[in-house]
């Protein structure tokens, strides 16, 4: 006989998030990206990968940070400083900014 896992939920919010979708190209790779505001993580921003599918959340440091974005999104490290300026311009953001329009 199976057992029935009892799910508790823990939070349910519902945001008008402000999102945009950016893409840069180099001479190595093409690069494309979520950016997600919204007012969950703590100042964080959540980027997600569309090309390769991994996400996280970053704040400023974190996306001048070449290391966190070659271990996150496997940017080749010739375009590590390029793409992390590019998804600075993005962070901070609030999601009462006009943003995604």
């Amino acid at each position: 006989m199976e057992s029935v896992t009892a799910l508790e939920e823990l939070y349910y919010v519902s945001e008008m998030d402000k999102v945009r979708f950016v893409g840069w190209t180099t001479a190595l790779a093409r690069y494309d990206f979520a950016v997600i505001c919204t007012g969950q993580f703590f100042g964080k921003v959540l980027v997600v990968s569309l090309t390769g599918g991994q996400s996280a959340l970053l704040d400023q440091q974190d996306v001048l940070n070449g290391e966190v974005l070659v271990r996150t999104f496997a940017i080749e490290r010739e375009d590590v400083e390029a793409i992390g300026e590019a998804l600075a311009a993005f962070i901070p953001c609030s999601p009462n900014d006009e943003y995604a329009e």
